[in-house]
């Protein structure tokens, strides 16, 4: 039977971030920025390093496409954002008032993405303008709210859990997103384990029924198990 998210197996962050994104605060934003901005293709397995310098800094208008965002030192991946969006907001804020130490970030291409980048200057000069620092604190407050749920739920988990966890997130996209992902890729830069470790709980999870992969991507899902 395929799988169906419920009060016990769904991940609720996901879901969450689904249902509260901030869609008009992103399409003002998007609508004021758009014809000030550069295009952007990136082909999958593409990055796009947000800049160390003020003068190249930008804001990175995703308008097609799924990314995953990742820290610059560790390739940690932080998040998983879909189009259309803006990104780069933190990293733009920490660059522009010089903030010691500050984190960095880059884009990694899950699918062929398209977007805009705009100068950071020009970026702060029009959320002046047209007065769009309420949409920028929207989004930003909304990602902070993912953010602290998705922790909750992950905290504590041992590398079945972590799997597990992806998983039903990976199910959760959009059909066409999903059937252009390499699932045991797609884990490995979320977890942080070993491929072998990966692909020994892959299997077993299809041979138990609970899963279907072709082609290394995930065409089915049922009910996963808690523990493994």
């Amino acid at each position: 039977m395929p799988y169906e998210p419920d009060s016990s197996n769904s991940l609720h962050a996901f879901d969450f971030a689904k249902k509260t994104k901030p869609v008009m605060a992103i399409k003002r934003l998007q609508d004021k920025l758009q014809e000030f901005g550069t295009p952007v293709k990136l082909e999958v397995g593409e990055e796009l390093f947000f800049s160390d310098d003020k003068e190249t800094a930008f804001i990175f208008i995703l308008s097609e496409g799924c990314a995953s965002l990742c820290h610059f030192n560790t390739n940690l991946h932080t998040g998983t954002t879909f189009a259309p969006t803006i990104v780069g907001l933190i990293d733009g804020y920490s660059l522009y008032y010089d903030v010691e130490n500050r984190p960095r970030h880059y884009i990694y291409a899950e699918t062929r993405c398209t977007g805009y980048k705009v100068p950071l200057e020009k970026f702060v000069e029009l959320c002046d303008t047209y007065n769009l620092w309420h949409d920028v604190a929207r989004i930003l407050a909304q990602r902070l709210m993912t953010m602290s749920a998705m922790e909750e739920e992950l905290v504590g988990l041992n590398a079945y859990g972590s799997i597990r966890a992806v998983l039903i997130e990976l199910w959760l996209y959009p059909e066409d997103i999903r059937s252009q992902l390499n699932i045991a890729a797609f884990i490995q830069k979320r977890t942080n384990l070993s491929r072998s470790r990966i692909m020994a709980v892959l299997s077993a999870l299809k041979e138990g029924g609970y899963i279907t992969i072709k082609t290394g991507k995930l065409v089915d899902l049922n009910k996963l198990p808690k523990a493994f």
